[in-house]
């Protein structure tokens, strides 16, 4: 898995600040007033040829703690226990601090290498008094401004000498024939008991309370000469519904799995239908191009007004999905072992659809009787012209379309483009990904 680096500090020391400039986008909300940041934020950072998970937290305070501070702070904490990597974000222009000392004796408890990086080095000024900062027992501290991009090059090389080689990312992902699948939903929804039925063992502890599940555990599976890498993660919860930390910490570990596995089985509880928290987590997984598959387990316990309710939320996922046309459904009972029979055969199916290649030739037949059937509206009174569209990648299956002009494309047309492409290939229950690029005139196809 990608390794984690959070960012740390005392409220409106800039973390936030930093973690747009590190992404350069405006991913956090950023404002002069302490506490803004309150749930953590999560992003996928790429450093030259490397990758990590950049985590924004809320500020930590020590002591006298309101309500709301003593939840940012619980939250922040999970993020620590959590990171591989921690920026210790420190303000320059206010200098040490109590609190600076009792947060960077907590940090170095953790046991983690950590990043001293003092921000809001603007002046000379401040730049001389920063020395004051090695009294918290620092051996390299970092000057920056987070707000102008003054010394962020110098961070980000001392970032990517602690993440791993890129031999050894690579390394992680050799084996191509073993299909990474993470088992993620609600507490409480059976996840830990599916795997123990395909495992035919009770490998995983299972209990009725929500949240027996802590950890991301990996589980080898073969079926039928198939290789699986399945991990099993503990439920994700409302923010507002985590009152233990180390609950708190399974959130990220979950954000975490769903990054590393190629297909997502989202537990649903029949009895509870999907919620918002689901789809949040459906949308997540499509947004990193993996594919879903819903399970919804329990469904022995259904009286005929629950299956009738069940049914109508099926029909309104169809509509609510976006880039995604026919879902996987599968309606199992894992103490039963109802519909299971069918499980490994419907990933296997799922994994061949996610995993598929068009040839150019075939894609460009396609092209042409789809432009020809319904036409894009003129551009500032000139046609819009396509050239031709190739596959560049599959897991998720994803076209580039070589047009005159990319500006104006309309989003109903790109829809019109994406709907009929997943019709005529069969991309069902899959995210597909399509891009326009503007070739230029006089320039050859290769």
């Amino acid at each position: 898995m990608k390794k984690c680096v959070a960012i740390v500090g005392r409220p409106n020391v800039g973390k936030s600040t930093l973690f747009n400039r590190l992404l350069k986008q405006r991913r956090a909300i950023v404002a002069d007033t302490p506490g803004v940041t309150r749930d953590r934020i999560f992003a996928d950072f790429a450093l030259e040829d490397k990758e990590c998970l950049l985590v924004d937290t809320g500020g930590l305070v020590f002591g006298a703690e309101d309500a709301l501070q003593r939840d940012v702070g619980r939250q922040t904490r999970a993020a620590v226990d959590e990171a591989d990597i921690i920026i210790f974000l420190l303000d320059g222009q206010v200098g040490v601090s109590a609190e600076d000392g009792e947060l960077a004796r907590y940090l170095r408890r953790s046991g983690k290498p950590i990043l001293w990086v003092i921000n809001k080095c603007e002046s000379p000024r401040v730049q001389q008094n920063s020395v004051d900062f090695y009294a918290l027992g620092m051996e390299e501290m970092f000057q920056v401004s987070a707000e102008h991009g003054e010394g962020i090059a110098t961070l980000k090389e001392a970032l990517a000498d602690l993440l791993p080689p890129a031999e050894e990312k690579k390394a992680q992902s050799k084996d191509d024939d073993i299909v990474r699948v993470s088992v993620v939903g609600k507490p409480n929804v059976g996840k830990s008991s599916l795997l123990n039925y395909l495992l035919g063992c009770e490998r995983l502890t299972t209990s009725e309370r929500p949240g027996t599940t802590i950890d991301a555990v990996q589980i080898p599976i073969v079926n039928n000469g198939r290789k699986f890498l399945f991990l099993d993660t503990a439920g994700l919860r409302r923010r507002s519904r985590v009152n233990e930390e180390v609950e708190s910490l399974s959130n990220v570990a979950t954000v975490r799995a769903i990054d590393f596995a190629q297909i997502v089985v989202l537990m649903v509880d029949a009895e509870t239908g999907i919620t918002d928290q689901d789809l949040q987590i459906s949308g997540l997984a499509h947004e990193k191009g993996k594919a879903v598959m819903y399970v919804f387990n329990k469904v022995d316990l259904l009286v005929v007004a629950a299956k009738k309710r069940l049914l109508e939320m099926k029909e309104d996922l169809l509509c609510r999905l976006v880039g995604v046309r026919r879902p996987v459904m599968l309606d199992i009972s894992v103490k039963s072992g109802f519909g299971l029979k069918r499980f490994f055969p419907e990933l296997e199916a799922l994994h061949k659809v996610h995993c598929h290649r068009v040839g150019t030739g075939e894609l460009n037949r396609w092209l042409a009787e789809t432009v020809a059937a319904h036409q894009h509206p003129l551009l500032n009174r000139h046609p819009l012209k396509f050239y031709f569209i190739t596959q560049v990648r599959s897991a998720p299956p994803t076209f580039v379309i070589f047009v005159n002009k990319t500006k104006g494309i309309l989003p109903s047309y790109e829809r019109y483009l994406e709907n009929n492409i997943i019709e005529h290939f069969n991309f069902y229950g899959v995210p597909v990904r399509i891009f326009f690029r503007k070739r230029e005139r006089g320039s050859k196809r290769n």
